[in-house]
């Protein structure tokens, strides 16, 4: 959109053409009445030490004096004294001469007869008492008494500002008409200015908008010099005292300060740009050192610099205004309409006095019009602002509004993601779990749990790929939920579908019509899965688990049925429950046994993995990693006997015994003056277990020699999966001076909210996370998970670090620390130390 086609440039257009056709019918109708008045030519002559008085100026040569050009009333700003003089022509009756200019400083006014005998004298002016006027009247009024010959009017002026002689000479009844016209005028216009300052202070107090204040407080500095220019001042106020009449002097200067400040608090929105603001915190601020320097300055300095700063003020007010109005800003046009009907009074107030214009009462009161047009306008921008402040208020809060109500639903919608397995939109494991916790308090729980696996899963997976295996998942998952539809009309509560994981589910079924209802689930799901015009067979195999018959708690149904799914996946068939699921084939046995033996004759070793602290690029801990080598088996997975320990509880005899060989290195180290931390791995079951847990506490508190405390790291899913009774051993060890990492963040599914309520000290980000970042050349999941790690205060470790770039993606993150092989692989205690030393001397190397 050009300029042109802007609705508010044609609407300022259009006011401003208004504006000039007023103008000229107001100056063709007032043309004439000029010539009934005419003024004579009047010459001035400067004031010496030789022409001080009127005798020795009547000695003066005739040719001294110089014509005072018709456009002008005035000599400028100047610190000298000047001598006026005109003729006056012969009049058959009293007629009355004003002097149009009532902010003079000292007059002095003789009235002299043809051969220059001195006829009336007078001393006026805003320095000298109100009462020796000749008539009390706003203007310096003297009478002229009636002659049939021409006069002499001389005339001396003292001012500390502009020396300006603006005569009218009218008759007395007409003088006196337009004095009462003037007064009423002027006190109106004040009436009016005062009911607007009053309005706009009440605003002020009601809502608290600077812009009021600044307003009420600018426009009172207005009146105050009207009324000062007027007269009225003078006539009322401090007519015994005229050394008062300082208000233009000070009234200029403060009112550039609140103009500038009223401009301040009216543009504040963001929508203003700072460098259209600065020029206005310049001008308040000259204008309080101006204030602070009046009495060095003077009265003529003062008036001088206060005018012309307040010209300056107005002017860039005006530009500001424009500017705002062709950036279409909200307040601009009640505010540029302001300044142009003031501007304008100003403007023909000036011509006036110059003589430009005739002095008739629209003229004599144009500045009185223009300020009252220019503080309504002010006073309409002021509620258009506070009006759009408020809907920007309502808007922000209904903003404020919508983001809650857009989190709550995020939260919601993480809530049901965090309860919900992706891929098959079921319920996960974790829903299960919260469901088997309530049917535990509830009274009278009888159902059958179903536990459904695909065998061939991880075949078509590695066969199709991941994306055609999720395709699968999803043909088979609308294939269950069919069934729990048709089935679920006659029981509200049941079916109930869950997915444990993509290729194992469960199914909670009512115990009435069971098998009825199993038969036909098992006839649905067994029928080949048709998916990409492919048929599948998934292998499917089941089990199941009735409660309370076949254990005493259903939160053990699960249990009870992976257990039985283990034989009815080399069956290939249904098996239900027997209590001899329970337990575990020769070879785990054989395994436990030997794990057994090893623990009590001290066969397994910890291996050390350093961690490196980023910011002081030091060794602050290291992880604690568990390793067994068989004489006959060799190297033995800790994957492969940690879940068979923690299957048959042997889990607390791994703890222990590394708990001790932890404290036992621990101590090692505090003896070579060597103060890291050790980080030793805990299994979930371990925090069931009280006795453990006491264990644990009193054998760290025994240990005195350590200025640092031990680090037990938990894996993200177990945080997932613990009860309450863990929670309860987790803060324990906490208060015990034991710290506690979540291990593997990154690759479970746990909750924000339970994150936050459990005392974690350390955050260790899985390298899964890395991985994917450097992959994609997107970090935006690893930069989120540092993030959060952060925001909740914790200690924030990247694990697996192989690669110079991977390192790179983690300094940028601003990760606490790293762990990988780029710094060491997990090695022996003894080398360790070793390590450890050679690391202080070469500081951080590739390994």
């Amino acid at each position: 959109m050009t300029l042109r086609q802007n609705p508010l440039f044609k609407t300022l257009f259009f006011l401003a053409l208004c504006a000039l056709l007023l103008c000229a019918l107001m100056l063709v109708h007032l043309l004439p009445q000029q010539m009934l008045k005419p003024i004579n030519d009047l010459y001035y002559f400067p004031v010496t030490e030789q022409t001080s008085e009127l005798q020795q100026l009547l000695f003066q040569p005739a040719d001294l004096w110089q014509k005072l050009p018709s456009s002008t009333a005035s000599l400028g700003y100047q610190q000298k004294d000047f001598w006026y003089k005109t003729r006056l022509k012969a009049s058959d009756s009293e007629t009355a001469l004003s002097v149009q200019a009532p902010f003079l400083d000292r007059l002095e006014l003789y009235l002299l007869d043809p051969q220059l005998n001195l006829m009336q004298s007078y001393k006026l002016g805003d320095q000298q008492l109100y009462k020796l006027r000749p008539l009390p009247t706003l203007n310096f009024v003297i009478l002229v008494p009636a002659s049939t010959e021409d006069l002499w009017l001389i005339a001396k002026v003292s001012n500390q500002g502009a020396n300006m002689l603006p005569l009218q000479r009218s008759s007395t009844l007409e003088m006196e008409q337009q004095e009462h016209l003037a007064v009423f005028i002027h006190s109106l216009f004040s009436g009016i200015f005062l009911c607007l300052i009053a309005l706009s202070a009440g605003f002020y107090l009601i809502y608290r908008h600077g812009y009021f204040l600044a307003f009420s407080c600018m426009f009172l500095t207005v009146v105050l010099i009207q009324l000062e220019i007027n007269g009225l001042l003078f006539a009322y106020v401090w007519p015994e005292s005229p050394e008062y009449n300082l208000v233009i002097e000070y009234g200029a200067v403060l009112g550039s300060v609140f103009a500038a400040s009223f401009v301040l608090s009216f543009f504040r929105s963001s929508e203003t740009p700072d460098w259209l603001m600065w020029p206005f915190q310049l001008i308040r601020a000259f204008s309080a050192l101006l204030l602070l320097a009046s009495p060095w300055l003077g009265v003529f300095w003062l008036k001088k610099v206060g005018i012309e700063l307040t010209a300056l003020t107005g002017s860039m007010m005006l530009l500001a205004s424009f500017w705002l109005l062709y950036k279409r800003h909200a307040n601009a046009l009640f505010f540029s309409l302001a300044l142009l009907t003031m501007l304008t009074g100003v403007a023909v107030m000036i011509l006036r006095s110059k003589g430009y214009l005739p002095a008739v009462m629209l003229t004599n009161s144009a500045m009185e019009i223009g300020n009252a047009l220019s503080a309504m306008f002010f006073v309409f921008a002021m509620l258009q602002n506070m009006h759009l402040e408020k809907n920007r208020k309502i808007a922000f809060q209904q903003q404020i509004l919508d983001q809650q109500q857009h989190i709550q639903s995020m939260q919601q919608k993480a809530l049901q993601l965090a309860l919900t397995e992706p891929v098959s939109d079921l319920p996960n494991k974790r829903a299960l779990l919260n469901r088997l916790e309530q049917l535990d308090e509830q009274r009278d729980s009888n159902f059958y749990l179903v536990m459904i696996e695909h065998q061939r899963f991880r075949q078509i997976e590695r066969a199709l790929g991941v994306e055609e295996a999720n395709h699968t998942i999803t043909g088979f998952s609308k294939l269950l939920k069919r069934w729990g539809e048709q089935q679920r009309q006659t029981e509200a509560r049941y079916p109930a579908l869950f997915a444990l994981e993509r290729d194992s589910y469960v199914v909670l079924i009512a115990p009435t019509d069971f098998r009825s209802q199993f038969e036909q689930l098992r006839y649905q799901l067994d029928a080949s899965l048709k998916v990409d015009n492919l048929q599948l067979d998934l292998g499917t195999v089941y089990s199941s688990v009735h409660y309370p018959v076949d254990c005493a708690r259903a939160s053990d149904t699960l249990d009870l049925a992976l257990a039985a799914i283990e034989h009815a996946d080399r069956s290939g068939d249904y098996l239900p429950y027997e209590p001899l699921y329970l337990e575990q084939n020769l070879e785990h046995i054989h395994l436990l046994s030997e794990l057994n033996i090893a623990l009590q004759d001290d066969l397994l070793e910890l291996y050390v993995q350093p961690i490196l602290d980023m910011k002081q690029q030091k060794i602050h801990a290291g992880e604690l990693l568990i390793r067994w080598y068989h004489p006959k088996m060799g190297q033995i997975s800790p994957i492969d006997f940690i879940p068979l320990a923690e299957q048959t509880g042997m889990i607390s005899q791994v703890t222990e015994w590394v708990l001790n060989k932890t404290l036992l290195l621990q101590k090692q180290l505090a003896d070579a003056g060597v103060n890291i931390r050790l980080s030793m791995n805990i299994s979930p079951l371990d925090l069931r277990n009280a006795a453990l847990i006491s264990r644990v506490i009193e054998a760290v508190k025994s240990t005195s020699y350590s200025t640092v405390p031990l680090q037990l790291e938990l894996t993200e899913t177990a945080f997932v999966d613990l009860v309450k009774d863990s929670e309860q051993a987790l803060k324990l060890l906490e208060r015990s001076n034991i710290r506690i990492s979540l291990d593997d963040f990154g690759v479970g599914q746990s909750s924000l909210a339970r994150l936050q309520g459990l005392p974690l000290g350390e955050l260790k980000i899985d390298r899964d996370l890395l991985c994917q970042a450097v992959r994609l050349n997107d970090d935006t999941v690893l930069r989120y998970a540092v993030m959060l790690g952060k925001s909740l205060q914790l200690y924030t470790v990247v694990e697996g670090v192989e690669t110079l770039k991977e390192l790179e993606f983690v300094r940028r993150l601003g990760a606490d620390a790293v762990q990988g092989y780029l710094l060491a692989k997990p090695m022996p205690f003894a080398r360790f130390s070793q390590w450890l030393i050679d690391f202080e001397q070469q500081g951080f190397r590739l390994s």
